[in-house]
């Protein structure tokens, strides 16, 4: 019998911390040992009350650097770069010494910390896949900037508008192309040599990866994956006068998520259908400021912001409509959930979204940033809950022929499966992109 090879994925950060990337690899590996294989994740240690070893869902947990990290959030700007930086020498350091555990290491991100963890792929003679979690924005802008919540009607200078810069993120590559030219260099270099697979999760991201100049690279789509044991249909819920008034939003609050934008929406969508209600779950950074804008225009009492649930099948069931309106996403878990639920989803024109709504089937589209034509498709759902049971039960279905866990492993375990066997047998430096794994709708 045929060996299954042995997967380590180091990711920046894993639970308690909760996030679309965190989410979709303790899924990955839980599928992943209930198929036999074996599974580790190593990540960073954030904060001392994490435990050094754990075990979640049947997955082993590793967390490293705590001596570096833990305790680094009110140190300089300058100082929290470098005990960063020596971290990932951590992490580097504890992947070569795992390197007979494992058969292929996936790194989730496609950071800086590439660059360290493809020296000791090269070295170790292990084959090495790359996730590519966020396209950014697909403009100028850099991570840590000053940025400003909307202030649609309010006073643009109003000072809780500003957002802390620490408080959103860019484009994965950002920090590789910051540390300079000769970095993104030897990190192209390296991951040619080791024959690298770089994962894109959708096909902005697959743009994103080729412009910055690591074309050259086997390129592989392979979207998020649902759970649909949990993120299904419920036809026994009856089409309520509330449910059919309700819009449901589930994200972190954070800058790049948008609900600044879905809040200046909301405001119009109020003054047409005062007996409308907005649902946002979730928790984040600028919540305390949302908050504040809400009561700036007038709409506190119709939004209601629920905070960090366990329960999110549950929420989502408690509209018929579900929005995501982030200004940029890599392949967003929340909108996943939501279609794959049968909820008639709006998300803005970003990365991933696109890939799965084709407006007017089975959902709606609109431009990042533009509240008017988000407020405009609200309104057009919220007076034909016919019209948005049509889009739920299409998204539903898209989500059940395309985007279960299932298939996503499969894909996943046919690129480990072909690595360890090419690896093996030493392959040419010639191999060149393959389309074989790519997902079409």
């Amino acid at each position: 019998m045929e060996r299954k090879p042995r997967i380590c994925i180091a990711i920046t950060t894993f639970y308690p911390y909760i996030g679309g990337a965190e989410t979709q690899t303790l899924a990955q590996c839980q599928r992943l040992i209930e198929s036999g294989y074996q599974a580790q994740v190593i990540t960073f240690r954030h904060k001392h009350s994490w435990p050094l070893t754990d075990t979640l869902k049947g997955v082993p947990v590793r967390r490293i650097a705590g001596s570096l990290l833990g305790k680094r959030d009110n140190l300089p700007r300058i100082v929290q770069r470098l005990l960063y930086f020596l971290a990932m020498f951590v992490m580097a350091r504890t992947i070569w010494r795992e390197r007979n555990n494992f058969d292929v290491l996936q790194v989730c991100q496609f950071s800086l910390l590439v660059l360290p963890l493809a020296v000791v792929c090269y070295f170790a003679k292990k084959p090495m896949t790359i996730i590519v979690i966020s396209a950014g924005a697909e403009k100028p802008t850099k991570t840590n900037e000053n940025a400003k919540l909307l202030a649609g009607p309010l006073d643009p200078n109003l000072p809780w508008l500003q957002v802390d810069g620490k408080t959103w993120i860019d484009g994965d590559l950002y920090g590789l192309q910051a540390a300079g030219r000769g970095a993104v260099n030897l990190t192209r270099h390296l991951l040619k040599r080791i024959h690298a697979v770089v994962i894109v999760l959708s096909r902005r991201s697959e743009r994103y990866v080729k412009a910055n100049r690591f074309d050259d690279l086997e390129i592989q789509l392979i979207p998020n994956g649902v759970d649909i044991a949990r993120f299904h249909p419920q036809p026994q819920l009856a089409v309520t006068p509330e449910r059919a008034r309700t819009v449901v939003c589930v994200s972190k609050a954070r800058w790049e998520k948008g609900l600044d934008v879905l809040l200046q929406a909301w405001h119009l969508v109020h003054a047409q259908q005062p007996e409308a209600r907005l649902v946002i779950v979730g928790s984040g950074p600028v919540l305390p400021q949302l908050e504040q804008l809400a009561a700036a225009l007038g709409i506190a009492e119709s939004v209601e912001f629920a905070g960090l649930q366990s329960d999110v099948p549950e929420q989502l069931q408690r509209g018929l409509i579900g929005i995501l309106p982030s200004r940029w996403e890599g392949m967003p878990n929340a909108l996943l959930e939501a279609m794959g639920s049968g909820l008639a989803c709006i998300a803005t024109r970003v990365s991933g979204s696109e890939d799965v709504i084709e407006s007017g089937v089975n959902g709606l589209l609109v431009e990042s940033e533009d509240y008017t034509a988000m407020a405009q498709a609200l309104l057009t759902l919220l007076r034909n809950p016919q019209l948005a049971q049509q889009y739920g039960a299409a998204a539903s279905e898209l989500i059940q022929h395309s985007y279960t866990l299932e298939h996503v492993l499969n894909l996943y375990t046919s690129i480990y499966q072909r690595l360890t066997a090419t690896h093996t047998e030493q392959p040419t430096e010639d191999v060149r992109p393959s389309e074989s794994y790519s997902v079409t709708p």
